[in-house]
């Protein structure tokens, strides 16, 4: 770390801080959830009868949101298009950087559409950014159990999304082009703990701080329910009540 320049050094600094709180924090949201006591069947009927079952109604409700949809369809269209459109960004990402350092820098030509495709689905996480926003500030129902924290995660997603749409529209596809460059030889020095500096592109600067921002931030918002959905008892549990009676063995003492 030696050889950095002092921004490159700051931003590599709070690379490894952001990702430490991350991965401490989810295995630490994990055990705690898992360490959670959940004595009493309390499934969200109909459910499933056998634990295969309401496997696949988890699945169902992580991958098509299937109980928003039957409760509230427009906040299904809103809250669905963003987890697509976000998906979609993040496996652009990666692509952008594994394809091209794959090839030597000589990417096949469908690496271009990798652009146009960041730029589509970006626009639409934009969009249904702002509907949730907008829903929470004038649907009353959504505004009264709203707090200051869904606020600024929606605020803050948007304005990363604003910076990285920006970084296409608003500077040369060269400039673009050398900063993927730059980023490539970053993250994979970074990866071995041998780093080397950080593009100095202000749109990626901008773009970046703000992702480590979210990524610190992710363990304590609720945007944790990506893991938490995994341990929610009303929806993880099979109702097999009546099979597998529960009964407080300290009550059944005393009764005796």
């Amino acid at each position: 770390m030696g050889n950095l320049d002092f921004v490159s050094f700051i931003y590599v600094i709070l690379t490894y801080a952001a990702f430490a709180i991350l991965i401490i924090g989810i295995v630490w949201k994990i055990i705690v959830y898992a360490k959670t006591p959940m004595p009493v069947k309390i499934p969200l009927t109909p459910a499933p009868k056998t634990k295969t079952g309401a496997f696949f109604r988890v699945l169902g409700e992580v991958f098509f949101f299937k109980s928003l949809y039957r409760s509230n369809k427009s906040t299904w269209v809103g809250g669905y298009v963003f987890h697509i459109s976000l998906a979609i960004v993040l496996i652009q990402h990666v692509l952008r950087h594994y394809v091209y350092d794959f090839y030597n820098g000589n990417p096949p030509a469908w690496y271009n559409l990798l652009v146009p495709i960041g730029l589509v689905f970006g626009t639409l996480m934009l969009v249904s950014l702002i509907y949730l926003f907008f829903r929470r500030i004038f649907v009353e129902r959504v505004k009264f159990i709203s707090v200051l924290s869904d606020y600024f995660i929606l605020v803050l997603l948007m304005l990363i999304t604003i910076a990285g749409l920006s970084e296409i529209l608003f500077q040369p596809a060269s400039a673009l082009e050398k900063s993927v460059v730059q980023l490539d030889a970053f993250f994979n020095k970074l990866f071995v703990f041998q780093p080397v500096d950080i593009p100095h592109n202000p749109f990626f600067l901008l773009h970046y701080s703000l992702v480590l921002l979210l990524i610190a931030y992710i363990p304590f918002s609720k945007i944790m329910h990506f893991v938490g959905i995994f341990f929610s008892p009303t929806l993880s549990m099979n109702d097999d009540v009546r099979e597998n009676r529960y009964t407080d063995e300290k009550t059944t003492r005393l009764t005796i």
